[in-house]
């Protein structure tokens, strides 16, 4: 099926055509230069790749002349290189980010155990009243 353009993500309500308008219509056989607004995700090769994360690994943010050195040593545009850093920044943030959650100290486990344990119900606290620990000592015990 043929569809037509008739909205280029503006705010505005999308454009009204007449029956007899003149429309582009969109199909398959158009060439993507022609289709103004549609990316394709760029491939980078695998030199390129490593270049690129030679780079992050020395600098996490990259400055306008390093980008725009890099990009013609690369032979990509400036605009590919400011994106891929942009990307390679919130898969090193979500990376960090995961590695907190699951690295937990050797105090966090044990009161992690420890809360798990109080929340299993045990076979001292069948009259359920909880049981006091031996260094827990109430006024009556002194």
């Amino acid at each position: 099926p043929q569809y037509l353009l008739a909205c280029c993500g503006g705010s505005g309500a999308p454009p009204v055509f007449s029956r007899g308008a003149n429309i582009r219509v969109w199909s398959a056989d158009i060439s993507p230069k022609s289709r103004r607004g549609i990316l394709r995700r760029a491939v980078f090769s695998e030199e390129q790749r490593k270049e690129l994360e030679r780079t992050f690994r020395r600098q996490k943010y990259i400055s306008k002349t390093d980008r725009n050195k890099l990009a013609a040593d690369l032979s990509l545009k400036e605009s590919q290189v400011k994106i891929w850093f942009q990307n390679r920044r919130m898969k090193w943030r979500n990376c960090k980010e995961k590695e907190i959650y699951n690295t937990r100290s050797p105090m966090d486990e044990l009161m992690a155990q420890g809360l798990a344990q109080e929340d299993t119900p045990s076979a001292n606290h069948t009259d359920g009243k909880s049981a006091k620990s031996p260094l827990q000592k109430t006024a009556r015990d002194t």
